[in-house]
């Protein structure tokens, strides 16, 4: 795999860890503040999104680099029995 790709991946992983946690802060803060639950719910629910996201984009440069190598190098079992896992999870 190309590292300046793995390297560009980790970069935009770890903005959008920096993203959640600014979300998750504005949620503690919220809950300290009595707000509007309706207003947390959804604060709450832009960290789940953010989260989608963020195992998207893993799972996508683990596809794109890692399972075609394992392919190719004959680890089919080990690559179908760790894609399994993560579809397991829902």
């Amino acid at each position: 795999m190309d590292k300046r790709k793995k390297t560009t991946t980790g970069a935009r992983a770890l903005h959008r860890i920096k993203i959640i946690e600014g979300h998750l802060q504005s949620i503690e803060r919220m809950l300290r503040e009595h707000a509007y639950c309706v207003d947390v719910v959804h604060q709450s629910r832009a960290v789940q999104k953010a989260l989608k996201q963020l195992d998207l984009l893993i799972i996508k440069d683990h596809l794109n680099g890692c399972v075609v190598h394992q392919i190719r190098s004959g680890q089919e079992k080990k690559t179908t029995e760790e894609l399994l896992r993560l579809f397991a999870y829902k």
